[in-house]
């Protein structure tokens, strides 16, 4: 679906599923800035469920705040992403989360997160009409 992410020479992925470490899984995801999306794996059903970027360039050239593996283990709706994806899990009746992860920003190309992350949800958007399920805004 997001032909855009082709050009990405650092990605990866990560499954979570309920009781998983997700500082475990997520060990090898860079602390870059880039873009990530969710999959939720319910019942044969396979859907994107959350477009988020991480890295917030600063008027300086310099990224602040926090970088891809930072900010998959930080906070998600004011509580720990662990605790998040678990209470999600549950809730939604969720089999798995399959978790995708570009750097879109380094030696090689210089992308700026915020702008991939944009062009991600469009063409959500543009299939879709709509947000994926998790992102609010």
């Amino acid at each position: 679906m997001f032909d855009e992410l082709k050009r990405y020479k650092n990605k990866g992925h990560f499954f979570f599923q309920k009781g998983d470490s997700l500082s475990e899984q997520s060990k090898d995801v860079p602390d870059a800035p880039g873009v990530y999306y969710i999959v939720r794996l319910s019942r044969g059903k396979v859907d994107i469920v959350y477009i988020g970027n991480s890295g917030t360039m600063q008027q300086n050239g310099k990224f602040k705040e926090q970088l891809l593996r930072e900010r998959l283990n930080n906070k998600q709706e004011e509580i720990k992403c662990e605790d998040f994806f678990n209470e999600k899990l549950v809730k939604e009746n969720i089999d798995g989360l399959d978790i995708y992860w570009f750097v879109t920003f380094d030696e090689d190309t210089q992308d700026l997160p915020d702008y991939v992350e944009g062009l991600l949800l469009q063409r959500y958007f543009s299939t879709y009409r709509k947000l994926p399920a998790w992102n609010k805004e």
